[in-house]
């Protein structure tokens, strides 16, 4: 299994003239508070990537946002072996030399898929012939990569979309020409190739639920065989490409992770999108972005609630290079839009993230998570853990509403809304025990009955001063804007940025 490398943060800096003093925090993202979790989040690289034709900012948001990655369509059968026995690696080593330099975990996606399979592998009708054929592209393939491609989605998308669910037959040269065995020869066959390789069979439409004649029914049965039979499965790969309306789903993954635990099996949502009709992208409001964020967090509260889940990935980074508008019939359904800026969905992961401390997350990849982010980055994950209580109640109800605030700061990197409360110290005295919660416009103090409070605009001039009445303050007086307050308790002090709106 591979190790979390750094926990990654986005560092920025600001003299706020007339106080005399910094503010500096370590920005808290994504990928630094998965890897807090022992969990992976990631999302793909486009295929614009790999042909340089896509904005720098992409791979600035990708490498600080994520920690995991998969190709979009250069690892599967017809990019590395377009002819037979002529291997095509450049496009996938390319991925795996940014991951390494990233610290990232690699998905490979996939072995054997019915799909984009080069021509010369339709053609093939003798049984035969085209199970060597699928060894020999394992092996190599597998083998190219071993011991750099973490996990490999062995077989993708096998199942018919009937109602009495089985295995595809139609457009399926393998099941045509082979019958259900290739499935468990290529599990066999990868893992001899790889032995540490984590081995998934993917499938989209498994987040339906687990009723009678339900796709994910049927994974559950064939998982419950392939491990009656030792067959090295050791994963499941839920896409969950589904539609703003679909609201039962996240709720559907829950049940089938439980049903996987129960053969030891990891469930990893693989390429998860949530798009809004095509055609509604010039009607789209506030409350429709805010329930995407809604819907996204779900996913995120059961991902990190189920300890068997390791895996968050998202298929794209920027309605900008998205397949939905072009191949699903959907838009807009992604965390980031087509300017780059961060959309409520990536402030409500970021919520979820925050309440559930990484205390409270189990993961089959704690361990090694551990082992690298604890001994080097303990300092600025104190500080996280110490105000997850506080900003599970704030961030939960105010992120989705919280997006233009991003864009008042000068920052490095994509910001986390101003609700999500990022660190501001100075090098005098801090309080541990003192925490701020921001709710509306009233300001909790919680862990001192008199404390002072005085609100600073960005430049440093005085807006308000109070003393605290019952433990909080009302800060209604104040204008809507970015604002640094200041609590101070004896000789100590807590300062924070806010958000008033």
């Amino acid at each position: 299994m591979k190790k979390f490398g750094v926990a990654s943060k986005v560092i920025f800096c600001a003299t706020l003239v007339g106080l005399g003093f910094s503010v500096c925090g370590a920005q808290e993202t994504l990928r630094s508070l998965a890897e807090e979790r022992g969990r992976y989040i990631g999302a793909i690289l486009n295929s614009e990537w790999f042909n340089n034709s896509i904005e720098s900012q992409f791979e600035e948001i990708h490498k600080t946002q994520f920690n995991a990655v998969v190709a979009e369509n250069e690892m599967k059968f017809d990019a590395t072996e377009p002819n037979k026995g002529q291997f095509s690696y450049n496009k996938g080593d390319r991925m795996v030399a940014y991951a390494k330099s990233n610290k990232m975990r690699v998905r490979g996606h996939a072995l054997a898929w019915h799909s984009q399979v080069p021509g010369w592998v339709n053609n093939i009708r003798d049984k035969q012939q085209l199970l060597a054929v699928l060894k020999n592209h394992i092996d190599n393939v597998v083998g190219h990569w071993k011991g750099e491609v973490a996990e490999w989605d062995v077989v993708n998308e096998a199942i018919n979309d009937d109602n009495n669910h089985g295995w595809r037959s139609n457009g399926s040269v393998w099941f045509q020409t082979i019958g259900a065995e290739f499935l468990d020869s290529a599990f066999v066959w990868a893992h001899a190739a790889d032995p540490d390789a984590e081995l998934c069979y993917n499938d989209y439409a498994i987040e339906w639920g687990l009723g009678q004649g339900s796709k994910a029914g049927f994974v559950v049965d064939q998982v419950k065989r392939w491990k009656q039979n030792n067959i090295p499965i050791t994963c499941v790969g839920t896409q969950t490409h589904i539609e703003i309306s679909h609201e039962t789903t996240p709720q559907n993954v829950r049940a089938l992770a439980k049903a996987l635990a129960e053969y030891d099996v990891v469930l990893n949502i693989t390429e998860l999108d949530i798009g809004f009709p095509k055609g509604s992208a010039n009607n789209l409001g506030a409350s429709d972005y805010a329930k995407q964020g809604h819907l996204y967090r779900q996913f995120m509260d059961v991902f990190l609630e189920e300890p068997n889940m390791g895996e968050f990935m998202i298929w794209g980074v920027t309605d900008a290079h998205s397949w939905l508008d072009g191949q699903q019939g959907k838009t807009q359904g992604l965390i980031y839009d087509k300017q780059y800026k961060a959309k409520p969905a990536y402030d409500s992961l970021i919520a979820s993230l925050k309440a559930h401390p990484a205390s409270e997350v189990k993961s089959p990849y704690k361990s090694a998570a551990t082992q690298d982010t604890t001994a080097q980055d303990t300092t600025t994950r104190d500080t996280t853990v110490r105000d997850t209580t506080v900003k599970d109640t704030t961030v939960k109800d105010t992120t989705a509403q919280d997006t233009t605030t991003r864009d008042t700061l000068t920052t490095p990197g994509p910001v986390v809304s101003d609700t999500g409360n990022v660190s501001i110290r100075r090098g005098t005295a801090t309080l541990t025990d003192v925490r701020m919660n921001l709710v509306g416009r009233t300001l909790s103090i919680v862990g001192a009955s008199n404390a002072k409070v005085q609100v600073f605009d960005m430049r440093g001039r005085p807006v308000y001063s109070a003393v605290t009445s019952k433990g909080s303050v009302d800060l209604s007086a104040i204008s809507d804007g970015l604002y640094v307050v200041r609590v101070k308790v004896g000789s100590k002090t807590l300062e924070r940025r806010v958000a008033l709106r």
